[in-house]
């Protein structure tokens, strides 16, 4: 095997790698849950666990947070983390990793709003899609009934923060900013302002401890370093649509492990979701 076959096979795995381990955020979210753990305690737990482990990153490659990585911290970040979580904790990990991957859509939709960008034939059946999934994924369009508006209206929100934290990353990195400006050390500053807002009233318990440090470890730092060693070997665009096998892996390990369910037309809605990421990407 070539060199370069061996770096291309290293950046498929560790970008499939990266997204089976944020696939895993949900069910280890709700099996933390079950077993007595807060929603609250798990977000800054999570978070702030993943601020402290980024420090000695930051100063291993010399990088010092900006004025940027606190807008991306503040605007994106700090409410995605927090809208994505307590949506699991509503409507569950399946339906909430589905209406996270909206953002594709909404990146084509502010795109063309804000920056005139036009979107092509691609860009608004992308829009299309991912608004008419969103709605058959949420009930909207079926009248389901038992769907929590407030969890809905959350994991839309995370799909908009997530879109949002991909427009300034962009942005920021057109005008100079470098990727662990607005990567790695806007994930520094948001479990320190999580931390500050949500304000634990206690110490956390063991399950709490146990959920944070895999998560704070295995679902934010570990899969950056992996999704940064990826971009190493492999095209952005193969690396985000390989991304993809993140919402499939919650769906998944939420009906094996947690006995989670879509109904067929959450279903459709989620390959429609799926489908209108994918052309945003293809489309690129």
């Amino acid at each position: 095997m070539g060199r370069s076959a061996s770096g291309e096979l290293a950046g498929v795995v560790s970008a499939i790698s990266a997204a089976v381990l944020w696939g895993t955020i949900g069910v280890v979210q709700r099996l933390a849950e079950e077993g007595g753990a807060e929603t609250e305690m798990l977000i800054v737990g999570r978070t702030l666990g993943a601020s402290l482990l980024s420090v000695p990153l930051l100063l291993y490659y010399r990088a010092v947070p900006t004025w940027r990585s606190v807008v991306i911290a503040v605007a994106a970040l700090s409410p995605l983390y927090y809208s994505y979580m307590k949506a699991v904790s509503i409507i569950g990990a399946a339906i909430s990793s589905l209406l996270l991957y909206t953002a594709p859509a909404w990146v084509a939709a502010a795109s063309y709003l804000i920056l005139g960008e036009r979107p092509g034939v691609r860009g608004v059946a992308a829009v299309l899609m991912g608004v008419v999934g969103a709605a058959l994924v949420s009930g909207a369009l079926t009248g389901l009934g038992g769907i929590e508006v407030v969890g809905v209206m959350l994991g839309l929100a995370s799909g908009a923060t997530y879109a949002l934290y991909i427009f300034l990353a962009r942005y920021f990195q057109v005008k100079g900013a470098t990727v662990l400006e607005v990567s790695l050390a806007p994930i520094a500053i948001s479990g320190v302002i999580l931390a500050a807002l949500i304000g634990p009233s206690r110490p956390p318990n063991g399950v709490e401890v146990a959920a944070s440090v895999y998560m704070a470890l295995f679902t934010m730092i570990l899969p950056y370093l992996l999704n940064v060693t990826a971009l190493r070997y492999i095209e952005a665009h193969r690396v985000s649509v390989i991304s993809l096998v993140e919402p499939l892996t919650a769906v998944v390990l939420a009906v094996l492990i947690l006995g989670e369910s879509l109904t067929i037309p959450q279903a459709i809605g989620g390959l429609m979701i799926l489908s209108a990421s994918l052309l945003v990407v293809r489309g690129k």
